[in-house]
């Protein structure tokens, strides 16, 4: 990786970090940012490599009044990993220390629906009865938009902004644009998934330009999440699956999709260490830590599981949920 746009004299240290966490599939880019003003930081202050120390690493981190106690934790984590990586790559490097009490989740907890939910779900969706004269094309609509949410582990929001030609029938890959933390990213679906969107296709925007809609509106516009949010509550007392104020939601279609994944590939002997990183940018994560959360989710659903996950990988399980709310997201 070019060095030419770092500043000081640790600029080459950081870009090699910055460089050794893309190649292990990780976009980096809030980091990228955060990285870059921790060089401009010590360019300005004439910081060498032998004057890193935690004082240097908290006065940057703590600079930002106005900012969250998330946020100061996500740099300070950030510098001490680079400060670990620097250890391994021989340096002796004393970093800022992991922060003591990580940012915590919002309290809703995630909904994790069973199989014989989902399938209760998806017949009632695929079933639906609209009432007599209804302009709504729901019926064509929500079979496909749930599965989605499900299948692939969308947000609801990228879902409904997808276009039609966000969606790839040939090689069955959805294109998300702007996505959380502004961030794009290509998700295959799965070959069934594939084929109920090309008859989808078929069905719907036999005349549609490419920049229509891929789940139109009745009137031609996209959605809003609270409409979709209306049908899933139906959609759910239909199925007997009880319902509160504070959930199931329509994300934790998300949240179930992750942690049926995790649990698959533990049952499968898969190598977990290889394929997070893939889910992490699979599913949008700006980082490691939202989907270490779902191998915590994992463990608490599924306790056979544990002892699987710990002989293969040892202590890959957090002993506390992660920070920074993927549940939120």
């Amino acid at each position: 990786m070019s060095t030419e746009s770092w500043e000081s004299a640790v600029g080459p240290d950081l870009a090699a970090f910055l460089e050794w966490r893309r190649l292990a599939g990780y976009q980096f880019r809030v980091q990228e940012r955060w990285l870059h003003q921790f060089d401009h930081y010590c360019a300005d202050r004439r910081v060498s490599r032998s004057e890193l120390t935690p004082g240097v690493f908290e006065a940057f981190v703590q600079q930002r009044p106005t900012e969250s106690s998330a946020t100061r934790q996500a740099r300070t984590r950030l510098l001490s990993q680079w400060a670990e990586y620097l250890r391994d790559h021989g340096m002796d490097v004393e970093g800022p220390g992991r922060p003591r009490h990580p940012a915590r989740y919002p309290r809703h907890e995630p909904y994790i629906y069973t199989t014989s939910e989902l399938r209760r779900l998806f017949t009632v969706i695929d079933t639906w009865d609209p009432p007599a004269h209804s302009h709504s094309n729901r019926t064509v609509v929500d079979p496909v938009l749930f599965r989605l949410l499900y299948g692939c582990g969308l947000r609801i929001m990228e879902a409904l902004r997808l276009r039609r030609n966000d969606v790839d029938l040939n090689a069955g890959v959805l294109h998300i644009r702007q996505g959380k933390n502004q961030k794009d990213r290509l998700v295959p679906m799965a070959d069934s998934l594939t084929d109920r969107c090309r008859a989808y296709t078929g069905a719907v925007h036999a005349t549609s330009p490419e920049t229509a809609y891929f789940f139109p509106g009745a009137h031609g516009g996209g959605y809003d999440s609270s409409t979709i949010y209306v049908r899933f509550r139906q959609y759910l007392w239909s199925a007997g699956i009880s319902h509160s104020g504070h959930g199931p939601r329509v994300h934790d279609l998300r949240h179930a999709y992750c942690v049926h994944r995790l649990a698959q590939w533990v049952r499968t002997g898969q190598d977990l260490t290889n394929l997070l990183p893939y889910l992490a940018v699979y599913l949008g994560h700006a980082d490691f830590r939202g989907t270490e959360y779902y191998l915590r989710l994992t463990a608490d659903l599924y306790p056979e599981l544990v002892d699987v996950l710990t002989q293969a990988h040892g202590t890959i399980i957090p002993v506390h949920p992660a920070n920074e709310g993927e549940n939120s997201g």
